[in-house]
């Protein structure tokens, strides 16, 4: 089973409205979402901040560019800091993918967590995590993929001022938990970690990209995406496609 990860999309109301190095965030949402369409998958998973100015008009776009370029794909999406407003929640409440409400593909539970909290940083809910707990045992004889917005392991740069603020909670309440993979956004860079026996994947933002150094920079690095094999027998294999 194949699934696309697309991140930090940072859409805004004038699809023409540049952000950082001059990089339009639409045209690189729509580059990253056909090149993810072609590489055949089954599912699309969105990692939050598909909105860059909380505007409505950003979910319009990013919703309208999904019935163009992928209407035959179901897709799921979980909250990032960019994305704490109502828009967010009304126009994309069916696709949410939400705590206690598994994604069920193949042999595979996908779980989301919405780490929404103060301006950049995040925070784990415990009933968000006892739901989690609950879904996994109804789901027992599935294997479990767990997607998050804000990064579980530290990065060692700027963007730990935009962390996620009970890190050491989450790893004692997962601790012992049957999660296979664990993927999140925010980094708008690639990474893997192992912490406590149990991977974790960032992905490179569908718009521009930050350099992982003590103070800001950008990486001069093109938009991409995370593609995902999962098996059935609950291994996995990854890759990252980048736009040329």
């Amino acid at each position: 089973m194949r699934l696309v990860q697309l991140t930090d999309c940072h859409l805004f109301s004038e699809p023409d409205q540049t952000g950082y190095a001059g990089i339009a965030p639409y045209a690189g949402f729509k580059r990253c979402l056909q090149m993810a369409v072609g590489s055949k998958p089954d599912g699309l998973l969105i990692t939050g901040d598909i909105s860059g100015d909380d505007s409505q008009a950003s979910y319009r776009h990013f919703i309208a560019l999904l019935a163009r370029y992928a209407a035959h794909l179901p897709f799921k999406v979980i909250a990032g800091n960019h994305d704490n407003n109502p828009y967010f929640n009304s126009l994309l409440a069916a696709h949410t993918l939400g705590a206690g409400q598994p994604w069920l593909i193949a042999n595979w539970a996908l779980h989301g967590l919405d780490t929404r909290f103060m301006a950049g940083q995040g925070r784990v809910k415990p009933h968000e995590l006892n739901a989690l707990r609950h879904a996994m045992q109804q789901h027992h004889h599935r294997h479990h993929l767990l997607a998050l917005h804000h990064h579980p392991v530290p990065s060692h740069s700027w963007m730990d001022r935009h962390c996620l603020t009970n890190t050491d909670y989450l790893w004692r309440q997962l601790a012992g938990q049957p999660v296979r993979l664990m993927v999140h956004g925010h980094l708008h860079h690639t990474v893997a970690n192992r912490h406590q026996q149990l991977t974790t994947l960032g992905a490179p933002s569908t718009c521009w990209q930050w350099a992982l150094q003590p103070t800001f920079a950008q990486a001069h690095q093109a938009a991409g995406i995370r593609i995902l094999d999962l098996a059935a027998d609950g291994s996995w294999q990854t890759h990252i496609r980048r736009v040329k």
